[in-house]
């Protein structure tokens, strides 16, 4: 699952048209923790979406694979 989420993480990046330093200016989030998460070396906090989901102008729950984000919209 760590993977999943790193790729939708780096899609919404990628379509923002945001660069990683951007990101990290935006975010607070430093760099190499930026980088080791994109990499699925470490998971995302649940503050780190929200904070990239801002700074991309995507919905947190577009980070979510497809069935984990479909039982938390029914839970």
């Amino acid at each position: 699952m760590l993977g999943a989420i790193a790729e939708a993480v780096e899609r919404a990046i990628r379509d923002s048209g945001l660069g990683r330093r951007t990101i990290v200016e935006e975010t607070g989030i430093p760099y190499s923790t930026l980088s080791r998460k994109l990499t699925g070396k470490a998971p995302f906090t649940l503050t780190e979406l929200c904070l990239i989901s801002e700074a991309t102008g995507v919905s947190p729950s577009s980070f979510m694979p497809p069935r984990a984000g479909s039982a938390v919209a029914t839970a």
